[in-house]
């Protein structure tokens, strides 16, 4: 009986090893011709990060916010004469903004088609738009596509925007549909058209300004009076205004160097094997090996290399692939982590470029949507990427609070085009609040270099 009985255990154990061993080369089947054999180019960065187990998983989406491209002029025109804009005020700008958000996104996201329009191809379409019924956004910088598509749209990191550097565009109504057109630098339009299935639509009498201001756009072969009682060319976007009047601003240090373990930990400073010393000009300076760390009156500095600086892993985690949308997430972690608001209204970003194999992200201030010159410097905050790794950092020194006092801006951009009426190329003229000459002045600041279009997203 008892052999009997163990006979039977020993069959019923021989089956169950059996069962076991089966499922388990199914089990090993189903990854190689599975999970293994998944095409890469099918897996984006977004993607690995959501599933891979790291204790450095980062909701990147926590750290966008479209404060950042908030355009500096929105306008509704119109064809017959009619037209208004709001220029400066980063909440009156988010009034017209928050409403076309959907046709943003039909036009931007990457289903969408994109023609890149040559300057000759495009010049008279561009000045014919701007003439007609639409809606104008103006950026204070060339600004990527792809930042402002991330920004605006936090939770759609996943999808694959391209990179033109957009400076101003009109969007406007086509028989029932919609488009748009952009300047993108280099004397180039980039022609945005939404799917054809696409169920958004433009009505430009349902649009709501917050205090709208009228304006008339300037044609490219244009002359105005201005208030300098002469004659001067205008630029086919120049927006004739009589006078708006600004709220002015005070300066003081921000960077708070009594609390020295805030930049030490956010750049990763080993304070155990760093030097340490104070230099000629009271700067407190940490180095370890290539890596150096300054930190005085004029602000923070740090460098390395790409064998000391900081890997992005060690920021967002590891992944197989790193794309733009995960520096500016980087760059605006950082700003969080240094205690910088980017939520404040007054942060944006002012340049990218991507060149030598250096990706440059550098962020700007501005007052009621005009920037602010630090000493000269429009781009107080720069972080410098290259191989993965963070090799440069500068956080120049500021602070901003508001002042009751004003200072009118005398037909806003008809003095620029004054400006810029003599000189050749694109020129870039721009208003800026200057801190080095005292902050109840507003000057013009003209830029005659010719912009570069970043290069290819790393």
């Amino acid at each position: 009986m008892n052999k009997a009985i163990s006979k039977i255990l020993n069959i019923l154990t021989t089956v169950l090893v059996c069962v076991l061993m089966v499922s388990l080369v199914c089990l090993v089947v189903i990854y190689l011709f599975g999970f293994s054999r998944t095409p890469r180019h099918e897996l984006d960065a977004n993607t690995i990060r959501q599933v891979r187990e790291s204790d450095n998983k980062l909701d990147l989406s926590d750290y966008l916010d479209y404060s950042i491209v908030v355009p500096c002029v929105s306008a509704v025109c119109s064809s017959k004469g009619v037209d208004y804009c709001v220029v400066g005020g980063n909440e009156n700008q988010k009034s017209l903004y928050n409403q076309v958000d959907d046709i943003i996104y039909a036009l931007f996201n990457e289903n969408a088609n994109v023609t890149i329009v040559s300057e000759q191809d495009g010049r008279d379409i561009w000045k014919s738009r701007l003439l007609g019924d639409g809606v104008f956004f103006e950026w204070l910088s060339y600004v990527r596509k792809s930042a402002i598509f991330y920004n605006t749209f936090p939770d759609m990191l996943s999808q694959n925007i391209t990179n033109e550097a957009i400076k101003c565009m009109v969007i406007y109504p086509v028989g029932d549909k919609f488009e748009a057109m952009a300047k993108i630098g280099n004397d180039r339009y980039a022609l945005y058209r939404p799917i054809e299935n696409s169920s958004v639509t433009l009505d430009l009498k349902k649009l709501e300004m917050n205090y709208p201001i009228t304006f008339k756009f300037a044609a490219a072969d244009n002359t105005v009076e201005d208030s300098f009682d002469t004659k001067v060319r205008v630029l086919p976007e120049c927006l004739i205004i009589d006078e708006i009047t600004m709220n002015n601003l005070d300066l003081e240090n921000s960077l708070n160097l009594d609390n020295q373990n805030l930049y030490l930990n956010v750049f990763k400073i080993n304070t155990v094997k760093a030097s340490t010393y104070i230099d000629d000009a009271k700067n407190i300076v940490y180095v370890d090996e290539e890596t150096s760390l300054v930190m005085g009156e004029k602000g923070i500095f740090y460098s390395s290399d790409t064998k000391n600086g900081i890997h992005i892993s060690s920021i967002i985690g590891n992944s197989e692939e790193y794309e733009f949308k995960d520096y500016l997430c980087i760059c605006n972690k950082l700003l969080v982590d240094l205690e910088i608001d980017i939520g404040n209204e007054n942060v944006y970003i002012s340049d990218i470029d991507y060149s030598n194999d250096y990706l440059t992200i550098t962020y700007g201030f501005k007052h009621q949507c005009i920037p602010l010159l630090f000493k000269g410097e429009a781009n107080p905050l720069k972080f410098v990427f290259k191989d993965n790794v963070l090799v440069s950092a500068s956080i120049v020194n500021y602070n901003i609070s508001e002042r009751e006092d004003t200072s009118t801006i005398i037909q806003y951009l008809s003095i620029a085009s004054y400006l810029t009426s003599g000189g050749e190329g694109n020129a870039d003229f721009r208003l800026f609040y200057d801190s080095e000459y005292g902050i109840d002045k507003i000057f013009w600041f003209v830029q005659q270099e010719e912009y570069e279009v970043p290069g290819e997203k790393p």
